[in-house]
């Protein structure tokens, strides 16, 4: 199932916070080898202090952290602004209250096989597009690299390439996508596909999802 953390319910979900923390470590320290923050076993930086929305796909107990991403207002601090500003164009303007950022988009390291991950990335943004769409979020920025970006196409997301850096060693682009209900029943019809094919690629292990919220 997925959980929709905000600060008025973050108390609930402590154990879970922390694990996503975790996961944020294994996958963007000791994985990607980028220069963040770790204390304790957990990356954390500045814009977890502001009041982020996290989505965390979690198994039905709400107590293992399969994915997570960070959502956070492109009205306040966003890592685009402080960090990325080289990816956005000078003509661009995105601080917007339907505009929001999403970072930290990440897959519990355990999840090997290819079309598992390709299932759980895809439930993962469906989730964060029934948020969107409740929250009457039209646009989701991001920055990220071209692994990414062949994901968020094969699981039917719509992006517009603003711009990129080259400053990493590699590219990085920042990319704009719609927020609406034909393009998230898409990404749902994906899914299922994604879903056939990760059960059929493995005799020993199956992944579920429940399209069901935690509150």
């Amino acid at each position: 199932m997925f959980v929709v953390i905000e600060q008025y319910n973050a108390h609930k979900y402590s154990h879970l916070i922390d694990e996503m923390f975790r996961l944020r470590a294994r996958i963007f320290r000791d994985r990607l080898r980028w220069d963040v923050q770790v204390a304790d076993g957990k990356e954390r930086d500045k814009y977890d202090n502001e009041g982020p929305v996290y989505i965390i796909y979690t198994d039905s107990e709400a107590r293992e952290v399969k994915g997570s991403l960070r959502l956070l207002p492109t009205t306040g601090p966003t890592l685009l602004a402080d960090v990325f500003a080289d990816t956005l164009p000078d003509a661009a303007h995105l601080s917007a209250p339907t505009i929001w950022e999403c970072t930290r988009f990440c897959l519990d390291d355990k999840i090997s096989d290819k079309q598992q991950r390709l299932f759980a990335s895809a439930v993962l943004i469906a989730a964060l597009g029934d948020v969107a769409i409740r929250a009457g979020i039209e646009s989701i920025i991001g920055n990220f690299d071209a692994t990414m970006l062949r994901l968020y196409r094969r699981i039917g997301c719509e992006v517009e390439i603003l711009g990129s850096t080259s400053r990493y060693g590699r590219s990085v682009y920042l990319g704009l996508f719609p927020v609406s209900e034909p393009i998230l029943q898409r990404i749902r019809r994906k899914i299922v596909d994604a879903r056939s094919d990760a059960s059929s690629s493995t005799s020993s292990q199956t992944v579920g999802a429940q399209l069901s919220w935690g509150s």
